[in-house]
């Protein structure tokens, strides 16, 4: 009898493995952060419905480009957490892509959605002053002792499973809400990675830098770190006429990883290879961070996510094996059909394969560009006017470009043009009305600069 029972538990903790890894339904922490928070601060989620509200009677201004400064802290316990800048590097590459809809699979959403895809117009980039106005490459790095930052023992998401009814692998969409339900009354402090004082690190002023964290996210099963959530954020909330108190302290807001999700093809992707291997966990936690909420509203086709251009859908969109599977597969997924609309799995605020993901509504993005213009406004670095703009002809040839690229304008005294990359790197300086060789140049997104006291002209080009 004894020997039947123990069976039974490690079979459910098997299935719970199963359920947090391959079936990945809590691969971001957006629900459990909330719980959290509603239980340490009770008007909390109060405050961020109403900042969401104001924010969508706004009409963000669309001729700006907002740059947001990065700061990357890097809190590691062994050489796998502590993976190279490349990483990084690319990770704000993956951001500037999407939210600037120049990722490569922008050819990929379906047509019935083209019209209300857009160009965010919000860009990042690492800091290169840092909060005592010295020089930094926007990243740190921090040895902590903690082996996770995800303090919760098996037993206890065990103990939860069976509060739940879990003792198969077909599990109901509410035995999911269940074990959410159970395990976001427990006392957990995701928080810990943002203070010194607790293995992680302080943050670099929020007000002035977006402060992205990345960790070990997991916890043990039976000798093994296996993921619990991928990812976290904290919403915007303005409210300068409540008491402080009712809110998280203001140095935690920014966006948690769990490190193995930074950047595309991380070489430690392990058991999330082919799910959340592309960079976009970022993407869908900055989103969060910037106001914008899953596109299912977290519930049935009663709920919404309070943006009209995102179709009703019932469920996310997670699939539990993403061995040979094609983006299309899941295009005729139509959880709300009273709307017209299939779900929209390529919007990055679903929870569908990170490599089919690959856009933003138009909503969304006046919703972010508006808390960029409220709550989170001192975050961005500058905003360029047409008092700011070049106001010349500027045209390359040939575009896309292999080896050769011709850079045409009807003057060239006082310019100065500069080759940048997608995270706004000055790479070289480039030659006006003659040919430029960029044989060397690795394939991707550039842009062309030209500036002349204090005004700029940029233009986009592809390296084959």
């Amino acid at each position: 009898m004894k020997s039947t029972i123990i069976s039974k538990a490690i079979f459910t903790l098997i299935l719970v493995c199963f359920i947090m890894t391959a079936n990945a339904q809590l691969v971001c922490g957006d629900n459990l952060l909330r719980k959290q928070f509603e239980m340490k601060y009770p008007q909390f989620l109060e405050q961020v419905e109403q900042t969401f509200k104001e924010a969508r009677k706004k009409s963000p201004t669309r001729a700006s480009v907002y740059r947001i400064p990065v700061v990357f802290h890097v809190v590691y316990n062994n050489d796998e957490e502590n993976y190279s800048d490349d990483l990084i590097h690319d990770q704000i590459a993956v951001l500037n892509e999407d939210f600037r809809r120049l990722n490569a699979n922008s050819v990929d959403t379906r047509e019935i959605f083209e019209d209300v895809a857009a160009d965010a117009e919000i860009e990042f980039f690492l800091a290169e002053i840092d909060p005592d106005g010295n020089p930094t490459t926007g990243i740190t790095r921090t040895f902590t002792d903690k082996e996770s930052f995800i303090e919760l023992d098996f037993a206890v998401i065990l103990q939860a499973a069976l509060a739940c009814g879990i003792i198969g692998y077909d599990i109901t969409e509410e035995q999911l809400e269940c074990l959410e339900e159970q395990l976001g009354d427990l006392d957990l402090d995701l928080d810990l990675v943002k203070q010194t004082s607790e293995g992680g690190i302080d943050a670099w002023d929020p007000d002035n830098y977006l402060n992205i964290w990345s960790c070990d996210l997991s916890v043990d099963f039976l000798g093994d770190a296996t993921p619990f959530i991928l990812g976290f954020a904290y919403p915007p909330v303005g409210a300068p006429n409540w008491p402080p108190e009712i809110f998280p302290p203001k140095e935690f807001e920014g966006v948690v990883l769990h490190y193995k999700t930074v950047g595309r093809n991380h070489p430690n992707i392990g058991i999330l290879a082919g799910l959340n291997d592309a960079g976009r966990t970022g993407t869908h936690e900055v989103g969060h961070f910037l106001g914008l909420r899953h596109i299912w509203g977290d519930g049935d086709c009663t709920m919404d996510d309070g943006i009209d251009d995102t179709p009703t859908a019932a469920n996310n969109s997670q699939t539990q094996d993403p061995s040979n599977l094609m983006c299309t597969q899941a295009h005729g997924k139509d959880s709300c059909p009273s709307d017209g609309l299939p779900d929209m799995v390529e919007n990055y605020m679903d929870y569908y394969i990170e490599s089919c993901q690959n856009m933003f509504t138009q909503e969304q993005v006046d919703l972010m560009r508006a808390m960029l213009e409220g709550p989170r406004a001192d975050l961005v670095e500058s905003t360029s006017s047409s008092d700011d703009i070049l106001n010349i002809s500027l045209q390359i040839t040939p575009n896309p470009v292999n080896d050769l690229m011709w850079i045409k304008t009807d003057i060239d005294e006082d310019l100065n043009c500069q080759l940048v990359n997608i995270e706004g790197k000055v790479l070289r300086t480039l030659s006006l009305n003659k040919a430029n060789d960029l044989t060397n140049l690795g394939q991707g997104v550039y842009f062309v600069r030209l500036t002349k006291e204090n005004k700029q002209r940029s233009i986009r080009f592809v390296k084959l």
